[in-house]
């Protein structure tokens, strides 16, 4: 067990999935703000929407128990922004495709879930390190996986800090690492494209139209007890 940017840090094998762990301390009683758990490989590791995350030996990932006051609409998208500024700052540019992936040269290096579990948020973050992965994705090959997911906890750090600035500084710093800004995006239920404009200070992504005015709104829902999901979009770039 060891100390990291004021988080405990225990080291595990494999399990199903670190959120799990997490998930079960909180319901029996126990309090996991500010502990990190972090597997060796998951073999039921999940992503948005219920997803399956592919999570072999040699990638970082752990889940982090948060404060209860760190609830909010922006709470991933703050993680994101803080994780990304810590892997470019160690020499990986790092951008966030909203609201929860973590994109290295064009290809989703990581990514972040947020579960809210009787009040109290856990956010599972996994990074590709030395770990097999598929052409589309990104990995930090030649990385130490523990030093990776250092970097990640003084991310998390750092997106707490980042909230406690309030929902414009969030806004304003999202705008740096935004990898949708100026990407032509694809609303699904619309079927229309648009382009993607940074988010709102609710934390929702703008869309604008071809004269620049923001015709859509699309806001994370959050549900009690539950995985953080989004409605479908998708990107409509050229070949």
């Amino acid at each position: 067990m060891r100390h990291v940017n004021g988080f405990t840090v225990e080291g595990l094998g494999s399990v199903a999935s670190t959120q799990d762990v997490l998930r079960a301390r909180v319901a029996a009683g126990v309090d996991v703000t500010f502990t990190a758990v972090r597997a060796v490989e998951q073999t039921a590791g999940r992503g948005r929407r219920g997803s399956a995350w592919s999570s072999g030996v040699g990638g970082s990932y752990q889940s982090v128990g948060l404060p209860t006051s760190s609830v909010s609409a922006l709470l991933t998208v703050a993680l994101g922004v803080g994780v990304a500024e810590e892997l470019t700052a160690a020499g990986a540019l790092t951008m966030v495709k909203w609201p929860n992936d973590l994109v290295l040269g064009g290809r989703k290096l990581g990514g972040i879930i947020v579960e809210v579990v009787s009040g109290v948020p856990i956010a599972g973050i996994g990074v590709n390190v030395l770990n097999d992965v598929p052409t589309w994705a990104a990995s930090l090959r030649g990385w130490d996986v523990r030093v990776v997911g250092d970097l990640v906890l003084a991310g998390v750090e750092r997106g707490l800090e980042l909230m406690a600035g309030g929902p414009a500084h969030v806004s304003a710093r999202f705008r740096d690492v935004d990898w949708l800004r100026g990407r032509s995006v694809l609303v699904a239920e619309a079927s229309s494209a648009a382009t993607g404009s940074g988010i709102d200070e609710g934390g929702r992504l703008l869309l604008s139209g071809p004269t620049g005015e923001v015709i859509a709104r699309i806001r994370p829902k959050v549900e009690p007890e539950a995985s953080e999901v989004v409605e479908l979009i998708e990107l409509n770039l050229p070949k």
